[in-house]
């Protein structure tokens, strides 16, 4: 009876608990959000895809000049940022310009992504789409592959500056996406950061001084886009782009380092005068609803992974980055698990860094992000049995086994010769003895009867 109660209990207890998560997972989804005026916007944390809120994330809008981060991370995987670039008439073809690129300037690529990413300069982004792709229209074609690899399926690119163009449209929610493979980027997220930049005089132009149109980096009072702006710094923004194609409807993306969560935060439809303001209710609420909780570290070691035709037959597998996780409000760190999946049928040879599994991380049971497991080290091509995953070492311990081994049979065979060998004389020595102790008692035979 005792029994019976106390497994009552444990049970009501139990189910207590699982109702207890699911409540707190039920109030962080239906948290109100912030009060914008933004048609469309969404705060998406990187790294997981985890949506922290929305409204609209998926109507598809008018991205401005939030296009320009596609544009220059096409640029920083295929220039070398010290080439120098020959300004054609194509691209100096755009209203307005904001850099005043002359047909013949002689720029280089790395000045072009500053123009483009401080300033929104229109030209720049042209130019830099002529230099990767040879012509605007097959620069194109290359922004939409890209957003397709990111996994966009509502974004189609039309123009590299983001200037209205019938079809170049986005969501709030791919736009967050393509942000956060371009802020990914180091060239694309040291230039984006940057708060303002000189570029030196050319072959046909003055020197050029940029100052950021993030406000946010640094705090300040300046035009953006016509119109003279007063905003604080926000502290952990380290990125962004802002867009606009009249004072009536603006855009702008950042990216915002929130207690080592990067946390992407879009608005788009929003006024010249609501912009920063919305933004900013954005950036508070992603600042008041994470609870960053770290699983594992950057570096901690899961197991081996198996290694076929290697020196080694298995290989340390670590921590790409730190597991972080946002933990919903009120919910316990015991809900974080972790679960191994390694890279079938890995062949050497690995270099230190190779990806050779994943960590999966779930909250609750559910999956939330996964990590990378890379190699601790390198393993090179092994010997012939590594082809069945023996690795070198255990080839030389067989190979000495063996010798052993074949010692032991040979010592055997030898000591088996020897002992023969040694019978067959003692043997022989016997018979030799007798046979003289015979010729001895004949002898004394024939003495015996001669004397008689």
């Amino acid at each position: 009876m005792k029994k019976r109660i106390i497994s009552s209990v444990i049970a009501l207890i139990l189910s207590f608990n699982v109702l207890a998560a699911q409540y707190t997972f039920a109030v962080s989804e239906n948290t109100a959000g912030p009060d914008i005026s933004a048609e469309t916007a969404i705060i998406y944390v990187g790294g997981t895809g985890e949506i922290i809120w929305s409204k609209n994330p998926d109507k598809q809008m008018e991205p401005a000049s939030i296009t320009k981060l596609m544009t220059c991370l096409l640029a920083a995987e295929n220039l070398d940022m010290d080439q120098e670039i020959t300004i054609t008439a194509e691209a100096t073809d755009v209203i307005p310009t904001k850099m005043y690129l002359q047909i013949g300037e002689k720029i280089r690529v790395e000045e072009l992504m500053y123009a483009a990413l401080l300033t929104s300069a229109n030209d720049a982004a042209n130019a830099l789409a002529i230099a990767v792709a040879g012509s605007i229209e097959d620069f194109a074609v290359m922004m939409n592959e890209r957003a397709a690899a990111i996994g966009c399926k509502s974004t189609n690119f039309v123009t590299p500056s983001g200037l209205p163009a019938e079809g170049h449209l986005s969501t709030a929610r791919e736009l967050a996406m393509i942000s956060e493979e371009a802020l990914n980027n180091d060239i694309v997220r040291k230039i984006s950061g940057t708060t303002s930049h000189t570029i030196p005089a050319t072959n046909m132009y003055q020197e050029r001084e940029l100052k950021s149109f993030n406000l946010f980096l640094d705090g300040g009072e300046r035009k953006v886009d016509g119109q003279l702006m007063s905003i604080e710094k926000y502290d952990g923004v380290f990125g962004g782009k802002t867009g606009s194609l009249s004072k009536e409807y603006c855009t702008m993306v950042t990216g915002l380092d929130c207690d080592g969560l990067e946390v992407y935060s879009v608005v788009m439809g929003t006024d010249m005068d609501c912009r920063f303001d919305d933004m900013k209710a954005l950036m508070d609420f992603a600042r008041a609803n994470i609870s960053r909780y770290t699983a594992f570290e950057k570096g901690e070691q899961f197991g081996t992974a198996k290694v076929k035709g290697g020196a080694l037959n298995k290989v340390k597998a670590v921590a790409a980055k730190d597991g972080v996780v946002n933990l919903p409000e009120g919910a316990s760190a015991s809900l974080v698990t972790t679960k191994c999946v390694y890279t079938d049928n890995l062949s050497a040879p690995v270099e230190k860094g190779d990806k050779v599994g994943e960590v999966e991380i779930y909250i609750a049971d559910d999956l939330y992000s996964t990590v990378d497991l890379v190699a601790a080290e390198s393993v090179k091509p092994g010997w012939f049995l590594s082809q069945y995953g023996i690795s070198n070492f255990q080839t030389v311990i067989m190979g000495l086994m063996l010798l052993i081994v074949m010692g032991l049979i040979i010592t055997v065979i030898i000591m088996r010769s020897h002992n023969r060998r040694k019978r067959e004389k003692a043997r022989k020595a016997r018979l030799e003895k007798e046979a003289r102790m015979q010729l001895e008692r004949e002898e004394e035979l024939k003495r015996r009867n001669w004397n008689f």
